[in-house]
C-alpha cells in the first residue's frame, strides 16, 4: 500500500514535527528581533537621507560662496565706479547720466542675483561693530556716534545663511582721546 505524503499516520503523529508545537514566545520573540531590526534599518535609512540632504545643501552653500567671492571685487569696482561718476563735475551731462544708468543696471542685477541666491548684503551703517560680520580697517575718535559704531562702510560684506562669505571693511568709531596734562 502507498503512503499519502500528506496524510500522517495517527501511530506516527507524535514523531511528525508540527509548527504549531513550537512555543509561542519563540515566534513572538523572532518576531519582536526582526521588527527591531527592520526600524533600526529604517531609522538608519532615515539618518542616512538627513545626512546626504545636510552634505547636499552644505555643497550648494560652498559653491555659491566660492562664486559670490569671485565676484565680489566686481561688484566693489562697479559700486566705485558709480561713486566716482557721481563725483564727476559733468554728472549731469548725457554721457555720465547714460554712464550712471548703465552701472546702477548692473549693480541693480548684481544685487537681485544675490537675493535670488540666498546671499545677504552685510551694510552695517550706524549699528554697532560686530567682529564677526565687520572688519574694522580705521578707528576714528568722534564725540558725534556712540563708541564702537559704525561710521563709514569702505565695502561690503556678504553671508549665506550662517555662512560668512565676506566680512564687510568698515570705519569705526572711537571716544575721543583725552588731551594729555603737561
Amino acid at each position: 500500500m502507498v503512503k499519502d505524503k500528506n496524510k500522517i499516520d495517527p501511530a506516527t503523529k507524535d514523531l511528525a514535527p508540527d509548527a504549531s508545537d513550537a512555543p509561542p514566545s519563540d515566534l513572538e520573540a523572532e518576531l519582536a528581533e526582526l521588527t527591531d531590526k527592520w526600524k533600526r534599518a529604517m531609522a538608519d535609512a532615515e539618518n542616512a537621507r538627513k545626512r546626504a540632504n545636510a552634505a547636499h545643501q552644505d555643497g550648494r552653500e560652498h559653491g555659491v560662496a566660492l562664486a559670490v567671492g569671485a565676484f565680489a571685487p566686481v561688484f566693489d569696482d562697479i559700486s566705485l565706479a558709480i561713486q566716482a561718476a557721481h563725483a564727476d563735475p559733468d554728472v549731469d551731462s548725457p554721457r555720465i547720466v547714460a554712464l550712471l544708468a548703465g552701472l546702477n543696471s548692473i549693480k541693480t542685477a548684481f544685487e537681485a542675483a544675490l537675493k535670488a541666491l540666498g546671499v545677504r548684503q552685510i551694510a552695517p551703517l550706524n549699528t554697532p561693530f560686530d567682529p564677526v560680520l565687520h572688519e574694522a580697517t580705521q578707528l576714528e575718535e568722534t564725540d558725534e556716534a556712540k563708541p564702537g559704531e559704525v561710521l563709514v562702510l569702505h565695502r561690503p560684506g556678504f553671508a549665506l545663511g550662517q555662512r560668512l562669505i565676506r566680512p564687510a571693511h568698515v570705519t569705526v568709531s572711537a571716544s575721543p582721546s583725552k588731551p594729555s596734562k603737561d
